[in-house]
C-alpha cells in the first residue's frame, strides 16, 4: 500500500506537465493487486509542513484503490478552495500523507465515550446528508479523552452538537507518509 505515496507523486507530476488525469497505465502501477483492490482514503498535502491541500472519501466511489487515488489527489490540488491554487513551485517540495481507511463503523447506539481519540477519527453527517465535520485523531494535544470530542465538533459545526441531529462513524486508518 506504500506504492500509493508514488502514485499520488507520479499523479501531480503527470496532471501538471500534461494538464490531465492520468490514467492507471500512464502511472505504471508495480503492484497489481491494487488494481483490483477497492478501498477509501484521505490524501493531505503538506507545503512547509503544513496542511495546504486535502480530499477524501469515506465511502468507496471509484473501481480500485490506485483510481481513488488519482481522484482525490487531482480533487485535493484542483479544489480546495481554502487554500492557494496548487502550483508547479508547490510540488517541488510536497510532502503526501495518504490515511486509508481500514475501519469505518456507524455508531448505532452513540458509544462516542468508547471512541479513542488518539487512534480513531470522527465523522460527524448531519442527518439531512447536507453537512460533515471531521475530528482527526491526535488533532491537538488537548483531545486525549472522548469527552474532547464534543467541544471540537461543536467548534466545527458552529453549533451546539446534539446526538440526534447527526450519524457518527469511527473511523480508523492506516497512515502513509513520504516524510
Amino acid at each position: 500500500m506504500k506504492e500509493l505515496l508514488e502514485i499520488s507523486l507520479k499523479t501531480i507530476n503527470f496532471y501538471l506537465k500534461n494538464k490531465k488525469e492520468p490514467t492507471e497505465q500512464d502511472l505504471e502501477v508495480k503492484d497489481s493487486s491494487l488494481l483490483t483492490k477497492k478501498g477509501c482514503l484521505f490524501i493531505t498535502l503538506y507545503k512547509n509542513w503544513e496542511i495546504r491541500w486535502w480530499a477524501w472519501n469515506v465511502k468507496e466511489i471509484e473501481q480500485n484503490i490506485v483510481s481513488e487515488t488519482i481522484k482525490n489527489t487531482i480533487e485535493a490540488i484542483n479544489n480546495d478552495k481554502r487554500f492557494t491554487p496548487f502550483t508547479e513551485v508547490d510540488a517541488k517540495d510536497i510532502r503526501i500523507r495518504i490515511d486509508y481507511i481500514s475501519k469505518r463503523e456507524l455508531q448505532k447506539e452513540w458509544k462516542i465515550y468508547s471512541i479513542d481519540p488518539v487512534k480513531s477519527w470522527v465523522i460527524a453527517m448531519s442527518k439531512d446528508y447536507n453537512s460533515i465535520w471531521i475530528v482527526l485523531p491526535n488533532i491537538s494535544s488537548k483531545l486525549l479523552t472522548w469527552e474532547d470530542f464534543i467541544p471540537i465538533l461543536e467548534s466545527k459545526m458552529n453549533k451546539k452538537f446534539s446526538e440526534k441531529d447527526c450519524y457518527l462513524y469511527e473511523i480508523k486508518t492506516d497512515v502513509y507518509t513520504n516524510y
